[in-house]
C-alpha cells in the first residue's frame, strides 16, 4: 500500500510502499478515505520516539470497513468507520484499528456526513469535549477558551455553546468575528488587550474555567486572578503545574486524550451525531492528496492552516 511515513525522526517523510496491515483478532482493516492532520503528527516526526520505523504518521482516520477480524462484531466489511488508529497510522491507503480502551477507537459515520468531516472530527473533538467534561462546562457556567478558533477551539466553542455555557474566546483580533460565529458571547484580542483585565471586566465576579490550548506556564499562573474559588484550568499541551494551583484552591489538569473516557465509541458517536444535526460543524481548511502530506506538516506545524486539513490516499 501506498503510505506517508519517516525512516528517521526529525525528517519530513515521504511516500513509501509498505504491507498493508494485517488485522488481528480484535482489529478491523480500513480503506481510508480520508486522514485528519493534527499537530500530534508533526510533533512525532519531530520528536524522540521509539517506534518501529518506517512509522506511518497520524491517527485521525475515516473509511469503509475491509474486513474484520474474528472477534469483532459490531461492524462488517462495507460499513463506513471513522476514528483514531494510533497503533497502525492513517497517512495511509489502509489501516488497522480496535476498540482497545487505550486510545485507539472507532465508530460507524452516521449517513450525511462525508470521510473529509469524519476524519476531522477525532482528536479535535474528543480534546474538546473532555476538557469541558472535566472542566464541569454546563447550563449557566463560564468558560473562557484561551485560542478558541484553532482546531481542538473551534469545536470548544461550539460545545461549550451546545452545553449552555457562557464562552468568552480569547483570539487574535482576525479571528473575532469567526469566533463568535462559532458560539463565543464574546471575545478578547490577544494581539490587542491585556487578556487578563479584558476577562475582568468582562466577568467581575470571575470565572468557573479555563481551557488553555496555546499558553505557557506562567501564563497559565496569571488566569487564576480570574476564577472564582474552587474554578478549574486546563491545559492541553501539558503545562499546567496541577500542584500549584491545587494549593491555591483550583483544579488543574493536563488533558491527555487517550486517558479520558471520551476515547471512546460512545463519544465518537455523539460529536458524530451534533454534526448530523447542525449542532456542531467543522471547518475545513485544506483537502490535499497524501502525498503532500509533508507541506502540509510545516502548514500546521506554522500555524497557518487557519482550520482543519484532511489528507485523501
Amino acid at each position: 500500500m501506498r503510505a506517508f511515513a519517516i525512516d528517521r525522526y526529525k525528517t519530513p517523510g515521504s511516500i513509501h510502499d509498505l504491507p498493508t496491515p494485517e488485522p488481528d483478532a480484535n482489529e478491523i482493516l480500513v480503506k481510508l478515505g480520508a486522514a485528519g492532520v493534527n499537530p500530534v503528527d508533526w510533533k512525532t516526526r519531530d520528536g524522540d520516539g521509539d517506534k518501529p520505523l518506517p512509522l506511518v504518521l497520524a491517527q485521525d482516520f475515516a473509511g469503509t470497513v475491509e474486513r474484520v477480524g474474528a472477534d469483532v462484531h459490531d461492524v462488517v466489511a462495507g460499513d463506513r468507520v471513522f476514528g483514531m488508529a494510533r497503533e497502525h497510522g492513517a497517512y495511509a491507503e489502509y489501516t488497522a484499528v480496535a476498540n482497545d480502551g487505550r486510545g485507539s477507537t472507532y465508530a460507524k459515520i452516521p449517513g450525511g456526513i462525508g470521510d473529509d468531516v469524519a476524519a476531522a472530527l477525532p482528536t479535535a473533538g474528543l480534546t474538546a469535549l473532555a476538557a469541558l467534561v472535566w472542566l464541569g462546562a454546563a447550563n449557566g457556567s463560564s468558560v473562557v477558551i484561551v485560542g478558541a478558533t484553532g482546531g481542538v477551539g473551534a469545536f470548544a466553542v461550539q460545545l461549550a455553546r451546545e452545553r449552555g455555557a457562557r464562552v468568552i474566546a480569547v483570539v487574535k483580533d482576525a479571528k473575532r468575528e469567526l469566533a463568535t460565529s462559532l458560539g463565543a458571547a464574546e471575545t478578547i484580542a490577544y494581539d490587542r488587550e491585556d487578556v487578563v483585565p479584558a476577562i475582568e471586566a468582562l466577568a467581575p465576579g470571575g470565572v468557573d474555567a479555563v481551557l488553555d490550548l496555546t499558553s505557557d506556564a506562567d501564563t497559565l499562573k496569571t488566569f487564576t486572578a480570574v476564577l472564582k474559588p474552587g474554578a478549574k484550568i486546563v491545559s492541553t499541551i501539558h503545562v499546567a503545574d496541577e500542584a500549584w494551583f491545587t494549593a491555591r484552591g483550583f483544579g488543574a489538569s493536563n488533558i491527555a486524550l487517550p486517558d479520558t473516557p471520551q476515547a471512546s465509541p460512545e463519544s465518537l458517536e455523539q460529536l458524530a451525531a451534533l454534526v448530523s444535526s447542525g449542532s456542531i460543524s467543522v471547518k475545513l481548511e485544506r483537502t490535499a492528496p497524501l502525498a503532500d502530506a509533508a507541506s502540509v506538516l510545516e502548514a500546521s506545524k506554522a500555524g497557518t492552516l487557519g482550520g482543519k486539513a484532511v489528507l485523501v490516499p
